[in-house]
């Protein structure tokens, strides 16, 4: 790792699977947020019955279900150029030959996180289940709502600025739920961000237990170099029967 790299922001990213089993990930189906959100919010609860006998003034509640978790994430998308081209420190930029940033329009952003999201996939007759990964936070779950409000426009009225609202609902298997009350199971799909100091076989040994199953996280994320891993490349680690 560089000095220029030990700063390096880790950016949310989203990423795509068959089902809600989480074992067959769609490889083109990543999205990294242009700009991590400023807060996320989740939301739990409890389904409840409240039964009162006569003659008293207060209901005893009985418990029916736990519903799913929900996850609530704003987004930014930004289609001026401004916020990439004033970030970091243009020495830096200057010294590591930072190439003049491309900016994407808004609408192009909206359409890869719809895509990775939301949209209808026909190969599959649904839209794609996601984990979504930043810092210490990895929910699984299904696209619910999505809002956009256009904030800023050029001359022409198209928009250069917007923010969508999204609520993703927790959607996990009835054997991922199962194998989810021990969290760190070899047997769920896992995906990590790698922090300064991180080696394939190290992630590998804290996620299966054995580092021996390296080569093959390496093969499945097209890594060349695993002694050498970039801090914020995300790594995912398939189920433990996966490998060999």
């Amino acid at each position: 790792m560089g000095v220029f790299d030990q700063g390096k922001i880790e950016k949310l990213t989203i990423g795509t699977y068959e089902n809600s089993s989480y074992r067959k990930r769609i490889e083109l189906g990543v999205f990294t947020a242009f700009l991590n959100p400023e807060s996320y919010a989740v939301s739990y609860t409890t389904k409840l019955n409240g039964v009162q006998a006569i003659g008293t003034d207060k209901a005893v509640q009985q418990y029916i279900a736990s519903p799913s978790t929900d996850l609530n994430l704003e987004f930014l998308f930004d289609g001026t150029g401004v916020t990439e081209a004033n970030t970091g420190n243009a020495l830096i930029n200057r010294i590591r030959n930072k190439a003049k940033f491309a900016k994407e329009s808004v609408e192009d952003q909206l359409d890869k996180f719809y895509k990775a999201t939301g949209q209808y996939a026909g190969d599959i007759h649904k839209p794609y289940n996601v984990i979504i990964n930043w810092g210490n936070l990895e929910f699984k779950g299904i696209l619910a709502e999505f809002s956009v409000s256009y904030k800023l426009f050029d001359s022409s009225g198209f928009p250069l600025r917007a923010v969508g609202k999204a609520k993703f609902s927790e959607s996990i298997s009835p054997e991922l739920a199962e194998a989810t009350v021990k969290s760190n199971s070899p047997d769920l799909t896992h995906t990590r961000m790698v922090k300064a100091g991180d080696t394939l076989p190290l992630m590998t040994e804290r996620i299966y237990g054995d580092d021996k199953y390296y080569l093959e996280v390496a093969r499945i994320n097209n890594i060349t170099s695993f002694r050498q891993l970039q801090p914020g490349t995300e790594i995912f680690f398939p189920p433990i029967e996966k490998v060999s």
